[in-house]
């Protein structure tokens, strides 16, 4: 039986059977569900679960490796105002090692260097008001309000929501067989600190990095918006100049043009055997040197033109100019 995929990013993949993928491209294999052992109390286990948010933090990657830790099932549950908990049920361990590298907000440091993990959100979609839990790692709770709160519960039912199915088909552990297994690989000798410190250090260079993306877009936004202003008051002089430049460039280039058919000339002349190697040479190099400063007398007049009609506006350029003129004629033309 194959699930239909429902990631993050759109794919409309289905999964294979027995295998879940995740969000980032990694394929678990997966076990058909047979009877699980009931677990305690749901409040047992959501305490069991903040109080150990840490430690399973700083074993993303084991747990991202085996299908049954990932669909660990998580007694914490969210909520939003008008629609409930629909796309909230049943959250695994693996959406919340998934969700919270992935937003802003959900991994937090305070101004006296206390970390939390954000765990349960609760708000309205509408207004974006806000009070949800975050789980310090002494296991105790603060209620934040998150900013860009859409930001942060739409992941996470996208998440939620991709693999609801592998949740009804597939084995999983209980949270405590989960935290047993761990506690045996780790024997007591895992350095957990720094496990977490390495956690929290990629998702705080990840929310830079997008700070970055974001301030780029921006700039060029703004870069585009004013050169369409710059162009378009300037835009018939701008015109006359490129007619300008466009007239010299094409008198120059009949000249570039003929001294390369002298070029090819002297080629044929020397493959027939009227030419020895040393006497072309010799014809060929003034030839190449008067092509190269012809086109070079084509920038630098264009470069002149430009600096004599804008002295004041350096961000104007011949580019810029050939750029628009020749924009507009292709918009006409069309």
């Amino acid at each position: 039986m194959a699930i239909i995929a429902e990631p993050f990013k759109e794919s409309g993949e289905n999964f294979p059977q027995n295998i879940i993928i995740l969000t980032d491209g990694r394929q678990l294999d997966c076990y058909p569900l047979a009877t699980q052992a009931p677990e305690k109390s749901d409040g047992d286990q959501r305490q069991l679960f903040l109080d150990n948010a840490f430690y399973l933090l700083a074993h993303r990657e084991r747990i991202l490796s085996d299908s049954r830790m990932f669909l660990c099932p998580v007694a914490v549950q969210s909520g939003l105002a008008y629609t409930g908990t629909s796309g909230f049920r049943n959250p695994i361990l693996g959406v919340y090692l998934e969700w919270w590298p992935l937003v802003p907000d959900a991994m937090q440091t305070d101004g006296s260097g206390r970390r939390g993990l954000v765990c349960q959100l609760s708000g309205s979609p509408l207004s974006g008001m806000n009070k949800c839990s975050l789980v310090r790692q002494d296991g105790r709770l603060d209620v934040v309000t998150l900013s860009s709160f859409g930001r942060h519960w739409g992941p996470f039912m996208k998440l939620n929501q991709r693999y609801t199915e592998a949740k009804q088909l597939y084995q999983a552990y209980t949270l405590s067989q989960v935290l047993d297994i761990l506690r045996r690989e780790d024997n007591g000798h895992a350095d957990l600190a720094a496990a977490v410190d390495v956690q929290f250090m990629k998702h705080h260079i990840e929310t830079l990095n997008r700070q970055i993306e974001q301030i780029q877009d921006e700039c060029r936004q703004w870069h585009d918006k004013y050169t369409s202003a710059l162009t378009r008051y300037n835009a018939d002089k701008m015109r006359q100049l490129y007619a300008e430049c466009e007239a010299f460039e094409a008198n120059v280039s009949s000249q570039i043009s003929s001294l390369r058919q002298q070029k090819q000339a002297l080629k044929a002349s020397l493959k027939a055997g009227q030419l020895t190697n040393k006497a072309y040479q010799q014809q060929l190099t003034p030839l190449k040197r008067r092509i190269s400063d012809l086109l070079l007398r084509i920038s630098h007049f264009e470069f002149s033109k430009v600096r004599e009609a804008f002295p004041d506006e350096a961000d104007i350029s011949f580019p810029m100019i050939e750029s628009f003129v020749c924009g507009k004629r292709n918009q006409n033309n069309s």
